[in-house]
């Protein structure tokens, strides 16, 4: 409020305030003359003085009220003044069936405008429409045994405005077969036939800072990881130094053992190229995120090298006539491309040009990757940042479920990599290279691509930022940079053999049952996300939602049930999954109005305290993984969450990426594509199950 109001406002208190006064000052006055009067004439003169004494008591009981009736409507007024200004008041996120809206908290340069904004939450259709706008599924058609994946569904869901997240799938044949031969459901070739199995790549990207990095990724972190393995593959580079050794050593020992049958030999040979050694793999993998990295983050500095050394090629004269500072000579060297350029003789990029390939470099985006080939039956994951991957299985002897994380969240958080990275820099750094579980106080995966305010040192930023920024559209070097780089976009890289019911080449790993001559669990699906999914669920929460999806839920489920039937074991080692779960969806459904009676979560709660129900109507796994981290059965909490626009909406959700994989196992031959999305949720009854775990 004005200034020039408030003391007037004040003024206005204080004449009330004298006037009470005054008006006591007159009551007294008044008594002693009664009192003295009254000697003279004492009945006149006391009814006149007990008159004029009411009405003394209500001139001062009016004005009391008067100023209190002031003062509150000064107090509310001013108050309501103060929170149109940057102070924003705390507002509850409420949503009932009795309200068609609800208020969340928002912040305006615009002091008109008010402190909150009102949401009204998606209908049940937009709400679908929503979650299934950007699904896919693919079913992956190749001959029996080429492939050890069989479909998998990804999807996005945006929170920030564009969304930052990406994600990328590639398969291909390998060039080169082997001769290892595994005894399984779906490889049947001759012995001496070669194994062409396919190679499958599947990545997940979070961007941060904007989607430059992200976008990147997408289009060539795949490329450059199937550059390195082919390297690899030929025996090329620097692995042809690696397979002479290997062979040379192997060549004596075959001929050793089995004499000079050069047929076997050549075929065992092939079974134990380098493609197949876990370690040789794992470093090509690093190699390729390294190279990419090493890319986005030196094309900027190639561009400065190449202006500076235009600068230094100008006539002493230009340099002192035409301009008189750095930033206004850039503008020479990269004459901007909007309106009228400014063309020099020696100009080969523009400036917004030079600004569009430093963009990957300045955002950053974390990275994970699944990389699976069918025909060694190796997996390995590779992650550079904190999306994860998560693995389910199945276990037939106990009749239950398994979990494993097949990475590990690179962030502030994790004592390793705080560590690793207190490591790599002088001691006397060590106190402050992580703050408040973030990279130098600001980033919170402590590995990523780009981020190159963590990568560069000052000097280079501050040069850069003069070349290619001149109006200073660039965020300074945090604070406490000292010894860059304190960012890696290095991998950690994980390697598992991909255990199957019917796999006997395995003995001696923990996935081996000597006692049925049959691996223990098989591994059934794969579950890549970005952390937007992970901030909401627990690994534990998004296997037991796959693998009821798997056989076949429709409807509610209580989650405390659901967890108890995939994780507990079961009675008997041959007891049908399928059957166990179906008999849980009976169960669950013949609750009457479970899921009305749920109680919406605070949207502020990035991870709602085991949610009391999830929700079976999707078929895209993925999207069936979206809607239950947002809320499940609680439909309006999903249909409120969904209806919160950007940028708003980040304080309550991240962008979701997810990618389910489906694995053959040993009971199937193919997997068929999901029926349409448009299925009730009641549209599959208990005892109508067939699909089975």
């Amino acid at each position: 409020m004005p200034s020039s109001l408030t003391l007037h406002h004040r003024a206005g208190i204080n004449s009330v305030v004298r006037r009470i006064h005054t008006c006591g000052s007159t009551a007294r006055q008044s008594s002693a003359r009664v009192a003295a009067s009254g000697r003279t004439s004492p009945q006149n003169s006391s009814t006149d003085a007990y008159y004029r004494q009411r009405r003394t008591e209500w001139v001062i009981v009016g004005v009391a009220g008067s100023a209190a009736a002031f003062g509150t409507w000064y107090y509310w007024s001013n108050m309501r003044s103060r929170t149109s200004g940057t102070d924003t008041p705390v507002r509850n996120f409420s949503l009932s069936g009795r309200s068609s809206s609800f208020t969340i908290p928002s912040r305006s340069k615009d002091p008109a405008h008010p402190p909150y904004k009102v949401i009204t939450p998606l209908t049940a259709e937009q709400v679908n429409a929503r979650l299934r706008e950007n699904e896919r599924s693919t079913c992956v058609d190749r001959p029996p045994g080429a492939c050890l994946v069989a479909r998998y569904d990804t999807n996005t869901i945006a929170s920030n405005f564009p969304i930052e997240d990406k994600h990328a799938e590639v398969i291909v044949e390998r060039d080169r077969g082997i001769y290892e031969q595994r005894k399984s459901a779906h490889h049947t070739a001759n012995k001496d036939t070669p194994i062409r199995g396919d190679l499958c790549f599947f990545t997940v990207m979070d961007g941060h800072g904007g989607d430059y990095t992200s976008t990147v990724l997408s289009r060539k972190l795949i490329a450059f990881v199937a550059l390195e393995l082919d390297k690899v593959f030929k025996e090329t580079g620097e692995y042809a130094q690696m397979a002479r050794s290997q062979i040379s050593m192997t060549s004596s020992i075959w001929r050793t053992l089995f004499g000079g049958n050069t047929t076997r030999e050549s075929h065992w040979l092939a079974a134990h190229a380098l493609d197949g050694n876990p370690e040789i793999v794992k470093r090509a993998l690093t190699k390729g995120f390294r190279g990419l990295d090493k890319e986005i983050i030196t094309t900027p500095l190639e561009l400065l090298k190449q202006y500076e050394l235009n600068l230094a090629s100008l006539p002493k004269s230009k340099t002192r006539d035409d301009t008189n500072s750095l930033s206004a000579l850039a503008h020479s060297i990269w004459p901007s491309t909007i309106g009228n350029p400014k063309s020099t003789p020696f100009s080969t990029v523009s400036q917004s040009t030079a600004y569009e390939n430093i963009l990957p470099a300045l955002s950053g985006s974390c990275a994970l990757m699944v990389y699976v080939d069918s025909a060694r039956w190796d997996l390995y994951v590779a992650s550079t940042g904190d999306s994860r991957a998560v693995a389910g299985y199945w276990n037939e002897r106990s009749g239950r479920w398994e979990v494993e994380a097949l990475s590990v969240d690179q962030t502030g958080r994790n004592q390793d990599e705080v560590k690793r990275i207190q490591r790599e820099h002088p001691i006397e750094e060590a106190p402050y290279v992580i703050q408040r579980g973030r990279v130098l106080g600001g980033l919170e995966p402590t590995r990523a691509f780009g981020d190159a305010r963590y990568k560069w040192d000052e000097g280079t930023q501050k040069r850069i930022a003069e070349a290619f920024l001149p109006q200073g559209r660039v965020r300074m070097p945090p604070r406490g940079l000292k010894t860059p780089p304190y960012v890696t976009a290095e991998p950690v890289v994980e390697w598992r053999r991909i255990p199957g019911k019917m796999d006997s080449t395995v003995e001696g790993s923990s996935n081996y049952d000597s006692s049925s001559n049959a691996p223990s669990r098989e591994l059934r699906f794969i579950i890549m996300a970005s952390d937007g999914l992970w901030d909401l669920m627990s690994n534990e929460e998004a296997v037991s939602l796959v693998a009821g999806h798997l056989a076949g839920m429709r409807g509610s489920v209580r989650a405390a049930d659901l967890q108890r039937m995939c994780f507990e074991p079961s009675k008997g080692a041959d007891m049908q999954a399928g059957q166990s779960l179906a008999s849980l969806e009976s169960s669950s459904s013949s609750a009457p109005g479970s899921a009305e009676r749920i109680v919406p979560h605070h949207p502020l709660l990035k991870s709602p305290n085991h949610m009391p129900a999830f929700t079976f109507e999707d078929d895209n796994l993925s999207t069936h993984l979206v809607r239950n981290a947002l809320g499940g059965a609680a439909r309006e909490r999903v249909a409120g969450l969904l209806a919160i626009p950007s940028p708003e909406s980040r304080r309550y959700r991240d962008d979701i990426t997810v990618n389910v994989i489906l694995f053959h196992n040993s009971s199937d031959s193919q997997v068929s594509p999901p029926a349409s999305s448009d299925a009730s949720p009641q549209g599959t009854d208990a005892s109508s199950l067939t699909a089975k775990l």
